[in-house]
């Protein structure tokens, strides 16, 4: 896409539409670009009353029909207005975040810091070493989340639960919020064993880059059933994602690959709860407390079912 000051169509060139507005211009050559239609804006001279300047927007001939095409329906959706998304459904309060960052300064308390207690059990044992879950020590991908190695640390992911998991909680329900958090962020430490064979790490970074996945996927989903304008803007959610994991999930001592992947686990679980709970009413789930309650204490059950385990062998 490019613009020029010639007054001059090309021999293969027709002229689409014309407008005094160098925005309006653009915005008609964006609309061009997104469905891979070629086309240019040429800047008319000013008329000799002194007048404004005109912009025509410059097709080839043969795209003609398609580039008129796009841009009525680009008016169509312009005339009904800003389309508006689904408004965000709230099945909890931000009570997990709260309680999830309780639990992780409050368990530290029986483990120690990998910095100052190396030689504790706990982290011996619960650790995400790579090779040992790659041996079968598949525990060490759920009891990894439960342990950090300073109190920046701890305290840096005590402070995003409160953002991000509460936020799931809020948006989810603190049961299935729970359940998808453990879920992707399991997932995430043990394809990080894969990919990275002799990698050892641990915190509950990757639950936490879990929940902003699942935010990022919700997002998505309540944007695409907006329709218009808004259905095409969907993908900004991923990008704001990627974003604060550009910030917050890459420096020298972060585990890269477990927060990556947290991020696109949950993204993909968001997708999914998304699609299949997060429907306009009246199909929408409305996460009772009794479910809710089933899928807190599946999520609590795992993590305490995990460290049972590794604390047996």
């Amino acid at each position: 896409m490019q613009s020029h000051s010639e007054t001059h169509l090309l021999d293969d060139e027709v002229a689409l539409r014309s407008t005094n507005d160098r925005d309006r211009a653009d915005d008609w050559m964006l609309v061009l670009a997104a469905t891979g239609l070629p086309g240019r804006v040429v800047r008319d001279a000013a008329p000799d009353d002194g007048g404004p300047a005109r912009f025509v927007v410059a097709v080839p001939a043969g795209a003609m029909a398609a580039a008129r095409q796009a841009l009525d329906a680009y008016d169509r959706e312009t005339a009904a207005g800003p389309a508006v998304a689904p408004p965000a459904p709230v099945r909890g309060s931000f009570a997990l975040g709260i309680v999830v960052a309780i639990l992780l300064l409050g368990f530290q308390l029986v483990t120690g810091l990998a910095e100052t207690r190396p030689d504790s059990r706990w982290i011996a044992a619960g650790v995400a070493n790579a090779a040992a879950i790659r041996a079968g020590d598949w525990w060490r991908a759920v009891t990894a989340m439960t342990l950090h190695a300073d109190l920046v640390h701890l305290l840096g992911n005590a402070a995003a639960s409160l953002l991000f998991v509460s936020a799931v909680g809020r948006w989810l329900g603190p049961g299935l919020a729970a359940a998808l958090i453990v879920v992707a962020g399991t997932a995430a430490n043990l394809l990080t064993a894969l990919a990275r064979p002799h990698q050892v790490s641990l915190g509950a970074s990757t639950a936490t880059f879990a929940a902003l996945g699942l935010l990022a996927g919700l997002q998505a989903v309540r944007r695409w059933r907006g329709g218009g304008p808004l259905r095409r803007r969907a993908w900004l959610s991923f990008g704001a994602g990627l974003a604060l994991f550009a910030m917050l999930g890459v420096g020298q001592k972060a585990d890269v690959y477990a927060h990556l992947f947290g991020l696109g686990a949950g993204c993909l679980l968001g997708i999914a709860a998304g699609a299949a709970v997060d429907r306009p009413p009246p199909r929408r789930w409305t996460g009772g407390p009794v479910a809710q309650a089933l899928l807190g204490a599946a999520a609590l059950g795992a993590v305490v079912a995990a460290w049972a385990r590794a604390l047996a062998g």
